[in-house]
């Protein structure tokens, strides 16, 4: 398909220079130093044979953030980096948990706004500034004894919570995935080619593009060697390279990448050069990563840019087809599909079904497709009612994760739910009732910020969630938080709905409510769930602080007395504001009637400002035409001479 050229995003909305250094203890180590750089001392991790001359880049060429497009910041969120927990299960543990300090929550009083972020307060009225103060006292070079070097995944805030689509994706990287699977074999020397044109030996250029839409810790160059955190992540559109500031209140910046004219590593450095001359550095903290980086952009710059790594021009990548490629192991031509969607492979599971990373054909982007199958033996919910499956595709809100497709799967008794990938996975893992490391109370008040705005929207809409858990809070490559997993949701609005569809005691047992507990002490329940959801919503926002449930037994209907008439008790350790636990208490009343509403949760002192809305919230309407095509049904396609085992 030819060269793209058409600008998606305001060309003028780009930085001459940036040079970035990612942060992250569970990174990929590599001894091999990088070019001119500032001081050792600056890393956190050791680096090895540094120079320290100028950098390439002259400062008169460096452009502040103000030359940047922005979107205005909604939320900011906490990154607690369990990347590929999608869903159910953590599959991949090349992150580690970073919640390693938490120095300034740790005093049980109402000085709860202490965060990292505050460290470099003293240029908030100059956006250029916004992150350099916490340099040495000439603002030159960030110190390892400065809230850099303590970074944790945690303390990252986010600034972009909108959900983008900019439009159709032609980019070079999908131009060659056809709708149709070739039923001719993909031939080995075929499949050699593809390795060859991923930089970084073992890991495929489909590897490093699902990284990229992770993120990484980042630090922003900025003019006389001074530094800004950022967070940089690739868009879901797989054509823009996106920054943000961990900084409250500072917007993102965008990098089109139709307009990049070179890109090259070497090292640890990676440098991308636009059409205009204009120059993106970024500084990775090992040479792996920054190879995985520049794979990773490789198929997704226009053909004519030229594309290098230590000087060796990448010139295989003209040929690239995704087709032929492969991910986590696995060739994507052996892999099955379903209507649009190549499954590439198992990113979770749950008692009732499986969770794979998808391919769609046709917007080629990634979802996050659900497979349930024998739901007749399962005790799986069902997807019969098509107002329902309407409501749910109709739903739009930056905290909620958005319905692509709802398919039966008559052939194997189940249905197929594709919804938005969400590249870092969950906010937390709850399949553990106690026991488990807490998050910082600063990174899960930003958790909640978004939550509450989701959740707000789900009631407006007269929806009852009646599972919500830390497992079903995921997160955005942005770090915007959505809700997720409607399969006990109660749709009061439609009338036709099927009570044998949901189950009699929805929701996770360690964080359901009272009133809807299989228990002879449940109290009364209302004709609607909505404190149901505040109850769990409040045994989660327990469970984050504490890293356990709020009541603890030997088995599920044990669980269930306790929620019913056990006190609730704040564990000694770790130490929370007494806001929250005044919060905690609201929201974890017994009797429904009782308890805290959203709009107390929203309005609470905790917050420091109330939860609001970006933009009003406006009932959804849905018409014949939206509930006939609610529902479609799956077709599954098996590569020839491959079992449908998978």
């Amino acid at each position: 398909m030819g060269d793209r050229h058409n600008s998606l995003h305001d060309p003028d909305a780009l930085e001459d220079a940036l040079i970035v250094t990612a942060h992250s203890p569970s990174r990929r180590r590599s001894s091999a130093a990088g070019p001119s750089v500032p001081p050792p001392h600056y890393y956190p991790a050791p680096l090895h044979r540094r120079s320290h001359g100028s950098l390439p880049y002259d400062d008169d060429h460096l452009l502040d953030d103000d030359a940047f497009s922005r979107t205005p910041s909604t939320s900011e969120l906490a990154d607690d980096d369990q990347h590929h927990h999608h869903h159910f299960t953590d599959d991949d543990n090349s992150l580690t948990d970073d919640h390693q300090y938490d120095d300034d929550d740790d005093n049980d009083d109402d000085d709860d706004d202490d965060d990292d972020d505050d460290d470099d307060d003293d240029d908030d009225e100059d956006d250029d500034d916004d992150e350099d103060d916490e340099g040495d006292g000439d603002g030159h070079l960030v110190r390892q004894n400065s809230s850099f070097a303590r970074l944790s995944a945690d303390s990252w805030l986010t600034v972009v919570s909108e959900y983008e689509r900019d439009g159709p994706n032609e980019n070079l990287l999908f131009s060659q995935v056809e709708e149709e699977p070739s039923t001719d074999p993909i031939e080995e020397a075929a499949a050699r080619q593809m390795h060859a044109v991923s930089a970084l030996e073992g890991r495929s250029v489909l590897d490093c593009v699902v990284d990229l839409l992770r993120g990484t810790r980042a630090q922003k160059r900025k003019m006389l060697r001074r530094y800004g955190e950022r967070w940089v992540w690739l868009g879901d559109d797989l054509m823009s390279l996106n920054w943000k500031s961990k900084k409250r209140g500072v917007d993102h910046g965008k990098l089109n990448l139709t307009k990049v004219k070179k890109l090259r590593s070497h090292d640890r450095e990676l440098i991308i050069e636009t059409n205009d001359s204009k120059k993106l550095a970024l500084m990775l903290a090992t040479r792996t990563e920054s190879v995985t980086w520049l794979t990773g952009l490789s198929c997704l710059v226009p053909k004519k840019a030229k594309v290098s790594e230590s000087n060796r021009v990448l010139k295989e990548r003209v040929n690239y087809d995704p087709l032929k490629d492969s991910w986590r192991g696995k060739a994507v031509s052996t892999r099955k599909r379903v209507n649009e969607y190549i499954m590439l492979g198992g990113i979770g599971r749950g008692s009732f079904g499986k969770v794979k990373l998808a391919l769609s054909t046709q917007d080629k982007r990634f979802y996050a497709v659900k497979v349930v199958s024998n739901v007749k033996k399962s005790g799986a919910a069902t997807i019969t009612n098509r107002e329902e499956q309407a409501i749910l595709r109709k739903l739009d809100h930056p905290n909620i994760v958005s319905h692509r497709d709802i398919l039966t799967d008559l052939e194997n008794d189940g249905y197929v739910i594709v919804v938005e990938y969400m590249a870092r996975g969950v906010v937390m893992d709850s399949s553990k009732l106690e026991g488990v490391k807490p998050l910082s109370e600063e990174g899960v008040r930003e958790i909640m910020r978004d939550v509450v705005s989701g959740l707000e929207y789900l009631h407006h809409q007269r929806i009852a969630h009646r599972d919500i858990k830390p497992d079903n809070l995921l997160r955005a490559g942005d770090g915007t938080v959505k809700l997720s997993d409607f399969g006990e949701a109660r749709m009061y609005d439609v009338s036709s709905e099927d009570p044998r569809s949901k189950s009699p005691a929805p929701g996770t047992p360690a964080f359901i409510a009272p009133e809807l507990c299989m228990s002879e002490r449940s109290p009364k329940a209302p004709p609607e769930s909505y404190s149901a959801d505040i109850w769990s919503l409040g045994a989660s926002l327990f469970y984050m602080v504490y890293g356990r449930a709020p009541f603890l037994a030997k088995n599920v209907f044990e669980i269930y007395d306790c929620i019913c008439t056990q006190r609730l008790r704040f564990p000694d350790q770790p130490k929370v504001s007494r806001k929250l636990k005044d919060l905690i208490k609201k929201m974890l009343v017994k009797e429904p009637q009782n308890r805290a509403t959203l709009q107390d949760v929203a309005r609470h002192a905790w917050f420091n400002e109330r939860v609001v809305q970006k933009q009003e919230l406006k009932k959804i309407r849905i018409t014949p035409a939206d509930i006939g095509s609610a529902i479609g049904e799956a077709k599954w396609i098996v590569p020839p001479g491959r079992e449908d085992n998978d």
